[in-house]
């Protein structure tokens, strides 16, 4: 099928003259006083100033909490740690479709979508049966409907932005056009793009293979609240555009050394909800992701397809004063991928190509009981697993229990409780290394599924009007560990991990074990038009039974870098001001500790601020200017490339950047 019809589809006639410089605008303003039910094994991620921010990354968007850490450099290879996990370890979906197969060594950043569309963010750190194959958590995002963007007067508008950022000389824009047809039908298309070149770090010095070209092409269908059914219906293309090095783990490698590598990313999103009654509320999420990565310069291309269906009805239900949610359902995810024959300049001679094809079927059940003040979660999952290489097919299932407490103290403080399994048989391993295997070889054994282990405990407290009737406060403490087990892993024809690109001859699970504990402190503070939050998170990762499955030569710490972030010491600040009804101010304060094992790395301290302004309440222009790194430092994020092997082996962040926008709404 031709890949232009999506475009042509999304492209309403007016935002053509657009196309080349995109983001989305809209902001919604937070209401401090609102008196919600205490979430607990939650992290909330404040939305509500992303654009002046002017957030266009997982960096950007996830700055202000200190539980997350994304690491890297350039934005196309940028990888998120939610306490200290790796994202490939992570369940992220976008609007129900899951995001972030691991098809490329070198590359990461799942944020396939321009930020300012997103209407919520939910970080899940406990289990839930209904996510699978969420070792170290879960990241939910949600777009916009055009309802959102829509107000009590203006049922349909247009909003065009351009942005440039000084540091990586970029060019940001937007077109957004939305419509509400009745008060219960609507429709919004957006185009967004940047041209970003190579940024420059706290020395002034430019990082190699750190620019790129990004494109996104967004529609979206909403029909809610029509006779006790909702429908969405999403269609999203991102295409992103670098200049990297394919093999190898060098993070300054000669300009020789690069190629020019396109992926891009298309999602198909069907969600449906039923809910006539409390025992019918009923949910069917049907989506289709394809992955396509082009190496241009070589004339060599990869394909992934994942194909999902989920279906699982909530009962809500009471027997005297027990309050019951019970969630039933099952997901299928069936996956194909293949690629260009494409061994290594040594091993063309014992080198045979093959399909790649997984399969994953899974029933669960969830329940939530409360009972006055005492709450209960408890689920359990079955998955069925088939995974098939070259190697051959591999078969094998797991249960995933999961239980948590919650109990309330009083009306404000909360003490809490989980333990939770997960597992899945996907593996870390780069989808494009299991094309090219050995001949004549299969798996030395039988593969078991990758298991995680969580245990977590904390107390939660938030009250209300405490110096005035206007002002809000919260506290949250808590501590975790986490355990990942049976990592699937490669081994190549010279006993290496293939990270050089060499021909795989197994797939085993490793001896090792990883394991991250520590604990986490977060505050917040609400007064009118002043919020404030301040969070500390100490993680502390460690690799266990440090064995190499007795093959010579194979550096563990390289599988186990993709797995987790080193030990992490960071704390989190920020403090945002409305000074006007038409001025806003944002400051942000992140400040990491320096770490001696097993790499070293020193500490150091950013800060970042951003302002928001309307020359009135009903102006159609907005102005935004951010300042990102206002102190110009230069510094390496402990999370970016590194093993023992290779400490050194790390790119330096970006120095200052200034950020200006403006938009117009019509």
């Amino acid at each position: 099928m031709n890949k232009k019809y999506k475009k042509i589809i999304i492209v309403a006639p007016f935002l053509i003259p657009h196309l080349i410089y995109c983001q989305t605008t809209v902001l919604e303003q937070i209401n401090v006083n609102e008196k919600k039910e205490l979430k607990t094994n939650s992290i909330e991620i404040d939305l509500a100033r992303t654009e002046q921010n002017q957030v266009n990354s997982f960096s950007d968007l996830f700055k202000k909490e200190s539980s997350l850490e994304v690491g890297g450099g350039a934005i196309n290879t940028q990888r998120i740690y939610l306490r200290g996990i790796e994202s490939t370890n992570l369940n992220i979906s976008l609007d129900g479709t899951t995001q972030g197969k691991n098809m490329f060594q070198h590359m990461g950043n799942e944020l396939r979508v321009n930020p300012h569309l997103l209407k919520a963010v939910d970080i899940n750190t406990s289990f839930d049966a209904s996510k699978g194959g969420a070792l170290g958590g879960s990241i939910e995002m949600t777009t916009k409907d055009a309802q959102d963007f829509a107000s009590k007067d203006k049922k349909k508008g247009v909003i065009l932005k351009s942005g440039y950022q000084t540091n990586t000389q970029s060019k940001i824009g937007s077109s957004t056009a939305y419509e509400i047809f009745d008060k219960n039908y609507g429709a919004v298309a957006s185009i967004s793009g940047i041209n970003s070149d190579n940024y420059k770090d706290g020395n002034d010095e430019r990082t190699i293979a750190t620019a790129y070209k990004n494109r996104d092409y967004f529609a979206k269908f909403s029909m809610l609240d029509v006779k006790d059914n909702d429908l969405k219906i999403t269609i999203n293309e991102n295409e992103n555009s670098i200049n990297s090095q394919w093999k190898g783990t060098d993070a300054n490698p000669k300009p020789t050394d690069l190629e020019k590598i396109v992926s891009t990313t298309n999602n198909y999103a069907i969600q449906h909800n039923y809910n006539p009654n409390n025992l019918v509320d009923l949910d069917t999420d049907l989506n289709l992701s394809k992955i396509n990565l082009n190496r241009v310069d070589k004339d060599k291309e990869y394909e992934n397809e994942a194909l999902g269906l989920k279906i699982q009805n909530h009962f809500n239900f009471d027997l005297a004063n027990i309050n019951n949610r019970f969630s039933l359902g099952g997901d299928i995810k069936n996956e194909e991928g293949k690629g260009s024959f494409d061994p290594h300049i040594s091993d063309k001679n014992i080198t045979k190509y093959s399909d790649v094809k997984s399969n994953n079927q899974a029933l669960f059940i969830q329940n939530k009981t409360s009972i006055n003040d005492l709450t209960f979660n408890y689920g359990l999952r079955f998955d069925d697993y088939s995974l098939q290489t070259g190697l051959g097919e591999a078969t094998n299932h797991s249960f995933s229990p999961n239980i948590g407490l919650d109990y309330a103290l009083d009306d404000n403080s909360t003490i809490y409780s989980n333990y939770g399994k997960s597992s899945r048989m996907t593996g870390i391993i780069p989808f494009t290394w299991l094309t090219n295997i050995k001949k004549d070889t299969t798996y030395s054994s039988k593969l078991e599924p990758e298991t995680s282990t969580r245990y977590e405990v904390g107390y939660k407290y938030k009250t209300f009007d405490i110096f005035t009737n206007n002002d809000s406060a919260s506290f949250d403490i808590n501590i975790f560990k986490t355990n990942i087990e049976d990592l699937i892993v490669a081994k190549d024809v010279v006993n290496g991990s293939a990270e050089g690109g060499r021909t795989l001859k197994d797939i085993y699970n490793s001896s090792n074990e990883f394991e991250t504990k520590g604990f986490e402190l977060k505050a917040l503070y609400g007064y009118d038009i002043y919020l404030t939050s301040l969070s500390y998170t100490q993680s502390n990762a460690n690799t266990i039974n440090d064995d190499t499955n007795g093959v010579t030569g194979v550096d563990e710490s390289i599988s186990i870098r993709r797995v987790g972030a080193y030990d992490t010491k960071k704390l989190a600040g920020n403090l945002g001001v409305e000074l006007t009804k038409t001025l806003f101010v944002d400051y942000t304060i992140n400040a990491i500790s320096g770490i001696d094992e097993p790499i070293q790395r020193s500490g150091y301290v950013t800060h970042d601020i951003s302002t928001k302004w309307k020359p009135s309440h009903n102006s159609p222009w907005t102005y935004f200017l951010a300042v990102n790194n206002l102190t110009d430092k230069y510094y390496a994020n402990h999370s970016s490339i590194a093993s023992k092997s290779n400490a050194e082996l790390y790119r330096y962040e970006a120095g200052r950047d200034f950020r200006f926008a403006i938009s117009y709404e019509f």
